[in-house]
């Protein structure tokens, strides 16, 4: 062959060869690419699998979406109606609960409080369902949200004894042991959770409001919806290392329902559900007061007039028996009495204004008067404000 024709030939060869190679490693970078673009893909899916794994794992195929009654009379399903993609706080209740029930219902009122019209009903729903469901009829119910003057977002309901004992098992809250044909006893966490998400909490109905609208209001969300107040670090209270028994004690059991010099003797609308305690222990007999905070349900049963009269004017709502021993009862007493001096304090200092004078001004008189044998301040018709009521 002519040594043109082989060059020609060499020269051919090696062009194919470099066109091979460019060929390639175009193939391969493009093979890259889509893998890239393919484990992409799968890792976004990945992570809006897991975004919604919780709720799918606590979802319909959990929650049996059983009927139940509101206490307006509407049929809901639990699953569908009720928790469906929302933020929920749940409890199961009975009305006629004489201690612990009360006092979780006032909790969550002041939660509600908290929260506020714009989220209750919207982004935040409560539910109460009754474990009494034979004596809880929507009527029944209806009757306890309007005494209890519960806003709208928070829901009663009632049902079949059956599908309530399901769900009170898919919450973890129903305790056998203790169950009997009778029986009322009833595990007091309540439920909190974002079903979308699949996050749930229990909760003790005796935590601090605060943290429960905080946690139902803000991490449940995961923090995407923004509070509407706004703090200043600097005007943060100091931490206290010496709170007290009765302190705690009050806190847990009282504040729901009670103030000391606040509440409606400083801001009519800021009432709650029971009167304020502002010097109760100088305006009532202390036997009278050991007796009410200890057996309240006794007193009402026995018709102590005063009780009585307590309990038509709080909207017949009674007071809780918190099962409380001479001890609790006496450093919850011994509280009130170092909270009304400190009040006093800040009153004769000017920084604030005489509940005792708001409280004069209410009832129109101070008048003392016997009723059975108890001095009280204030005219007859309005006693009731000037004695404890809930706890």
């Amino acid at each position: 062959m002519p040594n043109h024709r082989r060059w020609f030939v060499a020269l051919a060869a090696a062009v194919l060869l470099i066109a091979g190679a460019v060929l390639l490693r175009e193939a391969r970078a493009t093979a890259t690419s889509r893998a890239g673009e393919e484990a992409g893909a799968g890792a976004q899916s990945a992570t809006a699998s897991d975004k919604s794994k919780g709720g799918s794992v606590w979802g319909a195929n959990y929650f049996p979406n059983v009927p139940l009654v509101t206490h307006e009379g509407k049929t809901v399903r639990f699953f569908d109606d009720l928790i469906k993609d929302k933020v929920v706080a749940i409890n199961f209740i009975y009305t006629t609960c004489p201690d612990a029930c009360p006092m979780e219902t006032a909790r969550l009122l002041e939660v509600q409080q908290l929260l506020g019209e714009e989220r209750m009903g919207k982004d935040v729903f409560f539910y109460s369902i009754s474990i009494d469901p034979e004596h809880d009829t929507p009527e029944v119910l209806n009757k306890f949200v309007k005494d209890w003057q519960i806003g709208p977002g928070w829901t009663f309901l009632t049902g079949r004894e059956e599908d309530i004992i399901q769900l009170r098992k898919k919450f973890g809250v129903y305790i056998e042991e203790i169950q009997g044909p009778d029986s009322r006893d009833h595990n007091l966490s309540l439920v909190i959770g974002n079903q979308s998400t699949g996050r749930w909490m229990k909760r003790s109905p005796f935590e601090n409001a605060y943290v429960l609208a905080k946690q139902i209001g803000g991490e449940l969300h995961n923090w995407k919806i923004a509070s509407t107040v706004k703090r200043d670090y600097a005007k943060a209270p100091e931490l206290r290392n010496d709170v007290s028994k009765g302190e705690t004690l009050f806190r847990t059991r009282c504040e729901a329902c009670h103030t000391i010099g606040g509440g409606d003797v400083v801001q009519l609308n800021a009432r709650r559900i029971g009167p304020d305690l502002y010097k109760v222990t100088e305006r009532r007999d202390r036997a009278w007061l050991e007796r009410w905070l200890k057996a309240p349900d006794e007193m009402l049963a026995e018709k102590d007039p005063l009780a009585m009269a307590l309990y038509a004017r709080y909207n017949n709502v009674p007071m809780p028996n918190m099962q409380l021993n001479d001890v609790e009862t006496q450093a919850i007493l011994e509280h009130i009495e170092k909270e009304s001096a400190r009040v006093e304090k800040h009153v004769k200092m000017g920084h604030r204004r005489d509940p005792m004078a708001a409280i004069q001004a209410a009832a129109g008189a101070v008048v003392q008067q016997d009723h059975g044998g108890q001095q009280d301040h204030g005219d007859h018709h309005d006693h009731g404000d000037h004695a404890m009521h809930h706890d």
